[in-house]
């Protein structure tokens, strides 16, 4: 019995690589062995001018450093992390950012050294993040009385001095965040009102609340600025929702990957990539502003639900946890025309 489910499993990868490459939407350019990662994955980050790839390690309390030009690790932190989560890299003052989801810490690190810069105390759960370049403040959420961790919001910290300057209030535990930089809005999943709330960064205020289909609880989020559409991945049922960001429509709905977990729009190609915990990648393709169609979908491993579009390389990045045997891996891929 132990032979045949190696055997399978063996099968399995096989049939798993093979489906990866021969998709519609991109093209599996390598895959980067990552031996010391036992866990799960949480979030990725990316310095696209060196390439560096930045991974959560929740269950292992580190961060990975992957050079995805040479394909290999070239550094693992562990500086008293309390399961880091959110994870991001600010080029303007070469700084790695990490939230620690246990103890609510934001952990800042020297971009260069990895020597630790700074440690902020926030709100039980702090985990994504997203930053505004023109004033230099970092999002971060944190919280949530939906899920007994006080009151939810979004922090927000000056990166110039790594100082909190703000706070605000959601109430309710936010999720996945997105800025839209023209407009200073902040988009926010509410997973536990099953809304997608948009904040004015100016005035610090929830302006405008979009409502998934119940009983699904919005977990991700992209969105088209130029089209002015926002795209939702929603749990229980697994959907991709469109909607229309100035009217609050929803304009398409179409099955989505199950249990989602990262969503990123593709501009140039105009497609919106995802990934969920059930391992799979699913891409849609953007025949309009209004029209959707399902372009490719294909499995990785179970549990891969982390991954990462990086516009200025070009790759879309997965990350995947131990399997049958097979170590952590990041498959790199590169769509295609």
């Amino acid at each position: 019995m132990k032979s045949w489910v190696v055997g399978a499993g063996l099968v399995l990868t096989v049939a798993q690589a093979l489906q990866a490459q021969q998709n519609k939407a991109f093209k599996l350019i390598k895959k980067i062995s990552v031996p010391t990662m036992t866990g799960t994955w949480d979030h990725l980050a990316a310095d696209p001018s060196t390439q560096r790839l930045f991974l959560s390690a929740q269950d292992d309390n580190a961060v990975q450093i992957v050079d995805l030009a040479n394909g290999k690790t070239i550094r693992v932190l562990k500086n008293s992390f309390d399961r880091p989560q959110g994870i991001f890299y600010i080029k303007q003052v070469s700084s790695l950012a990490v939230s620690n989801g246990k103890d609510g810490a934001l952990r800042a690190f020297d971009g260069n050294t990895y020597r630790p810069i700074q440690t902020i105390q926030l709100g039980i759960g702090a985990d994504m993040m997203d930053y505004d370049p023109q004033s230099m403040l970092l999002y971060v959420d944190h919280g949530g009385i939906d899920s007994h961790r006080g009151p939810g919001g979004m922090a927000v910290i000056d990166v110039k001095d790594w100082k909190l300057t703000g706070n605000i209030p959601t109430e309710y535990r936010p999720g996945a965040v997105e800025l839209d930089h023209v407009a200073h809005l902040l988009y926010v999943t509410l997973p536990g009102l099953n809304q997608v709330a948009a904040i004015d960064i100016k005035k610090q205020i929830i302006v405008r609340r979009y409502d998934a289909h119940r009983p699904g609880k919005p977990i991700s989020l992209a969105l088209d600025t130029v089209h002015r559409r926002l795209f939702v991945g929603t749990r229980l049922p697994d959907n991709f929702m469109v909607f229309d960001i100035d009217t609050g429509k929803v304009l398409a709905t179409l099955p989505g990957v199950g249990g989602i977990e990262g969503m990123y729009y593709d501009q140039p190609h105009r497609r919106i990539y995802t990934t969920g915990l059930e391992g799979v990648v699913q891409v849609y393709q953007q025949e309009s502003s209004n029209r959707y169609t399902t372009l490719a979908k294909f499995p990785i491993v179970p549990k891969a639900g982390t991954s990462l579009f990086i516009p200025q390389l070009n790759l879309f990045c997965v990350a995947a946890p131990p399997d049958g045997g097979q170590p952590a891996k990041i498959w790199v891929f590169r769509p295609l025309p």
